[in-house]
């Protein structure tokens, strides 16, 4: 059985269908054991559609531009 951190390291190919099916049995062993992992396996499968809506959302200007200041500051040598 995996731990939790080898559990999240292989998320991603558990998603993608590339690991092995003797992996993805291990790992749905852990995560049918181990509520912490489902709830960041649950945010790791939101994630792609919370970016995709935040990228519709327009930023107000006044803090377009106090946050592109502060980069410029935090950016010089």
């Amino acid at each position: 059985m995996f731990t939790c951190r080898e559990s999240i390291d292989l998320l991603l190919d558990y998603l993608d269908g590339t690991m092995s099916e003797e992996q993805a049995r291990h790992l749905e062993e852990h995560l049918a054991a181990c509520p912490p992992c489902i709830d960041f396996l649950r945010t790791y499968r939101a994630t792609p559609g919370l970016c995709r809506r935040a990228l519709h959302k327009q930023m107000p200007e006044e803090l377009s531009q106090r946050l592109k200041e502060f980069l410029r500051q935090k950016c010089k040598p």
